[in-house]
């Protein structure tokens, strides 16, 4: 895939502009907080219909502004499409593909594709569990269209299952139970689509990882979900949600919510058998991170058949020159939008330079 131009207006603090990139390396050079990342968000939005950064639209539409919009014109099999977003601070998120057709935001996502890093994805590793569900859950999303159906399903029966451990009536063990035949198989599916995916990561990030590490550290990612059993069917899926919900039945009914779920679901990351959280450096935190990241541009590239745009926000600058040197390699034939305060990699490349939201070659 390749961007041939992004226009935005009234993007957070972005100038009212249209920018051209070339087909392979971009690079936006600018002090802080000139709206570099801000470029980066808008076309990442544009990927999975919200912003990587807020889930409130209307925080990213300018202060003072009514409305903003989102433009941006892509080619995807040598065919150019276009894909126009309009946000107000009073009415919904309208989309058009290809000038012309309406669809729903939700059938966003899947359009375009592209991979964003930024320091913040050091979360990944860093955060709580729920940032790595969002990492996997916004993949899925792209490559299996029921996924998102069936996260959806699965919050609105998991707020009727807590609305009633809330209200606590009378005959609450009978009246869960109808919930919980609904929730254990949706939950079965969303587990074992999220097994699925973090077999295939596994597979690409661990060769990546070795490489950006010179071949010191082995990645291993371990999922953690409601059913750890090897070659699981989704009756086996069903079964031990049932039997884990049973357990957490009585802690449930005393806290007033859900304990056990996949909206507990979480991955752990090791190097070389120790847990990256609690024993890796800054750097080498940095170096998982950037491999689950392009691990995801592997995957999207087999589900599209063409790699998708890389966004890379302010990366260069924490990386020793190897690992600046390896990472290169990975994005030197494909289309990739770089954010730095200072480039001195001496690489062909198209330069921009950023200034209060505007963008000039």
């Amino acid at each position: 895939m390749k961007i041939n131009s992004v226009s935005v207006r009234n993007f957070r603090n972005l100038s009212e502009q249209k920018i051209k990139f070339a087909p392979l390396l971009n690079v936006i050079c600018g002090k802080n907080a000139q709206g570099k990342t801000n470029l980066l968000e808008a076309i990442y939005f544009a990927t999975i219909g919200k912003s990587p950064r807020t889930h409130k639209d209307i925080e990213t539409i300018g202060f003072g502004k009514k409305n903003a919009s989102i433009n941006l014109v892509y080619q995807r099999g040598g065919v150019e499409h276009s894909l126009d977003i309009q946000m107000g601070t009073s009415e919904k998120k309208t989309v058009l593909v290809d000038g012309n057709k309406t669809i729903k935001l939700s059938d966003i996502v899947g359009q375009f594709g592209s991979v964003y890093f930024s320091p913040d994805e050091l979360k990944l590793v860093q955060g709580s569990p729920g940032f790595r569900r969002r990492f996997i859950d916004i993949i899925n999303c792209q490559l299996e269209k029921q996924y998102l159906k069936d996260l959806r399903t699965n919050q609105k029966l998991l707020n009727q299952r807590n609305n009633l451990l809330r209200q606590k009536p009378v005959n609450l063990k009978n009246q869960l139970s109808v919930w919980d035949e609904l929730l254990a198989k949706n939950s079965a599916k969303i587990a074992m689509a999220r097994l699925r995916f973090i077999e295939k990561l596994q597979q690409y990030a661990k060769q990546i990882h070795f490489d950006l590490s010179n071949g010191n550290e082995e990645l291993t990612i371990n999922y953690k979900g409601i059913c750890d059993k090897e070659n699981a069917s989704e009756q086996d899926f069903i079964d031990a949600w049932n039997t884990g919900v049973q357990k957490s039945l009585e802690k449930d009914m005393v806290l007033g919510y859900s304990n056990f779920g996949v909206h507990c679901d979480d991955f752990v990351l090791k190097f070389n058998g120790l847990d990256l959280r609690k024993n890796g450096s800054q750097g080498q935190q940095r170096t998982a991170t950037l491999a689950l990241k392009l691990a995801e541009m592997e995957i999207l590239k087999d589900e599209y058949g063409e790699y998708p745009v890389l966004l890379l926000d302010d990366v260069l600058s924490e990386l020793d020159l190897l690992r600046r040197e390896k990472l290169v390699n990975y994005f030197k034939n494909i289309q990739c939008i770089l954010t730095c305060t200072e480039f001195d990699l001496g690489l062909n490349c198209k330069i921009f330079h950023m200034e209060n939201g505007l963008i000039t070659e």
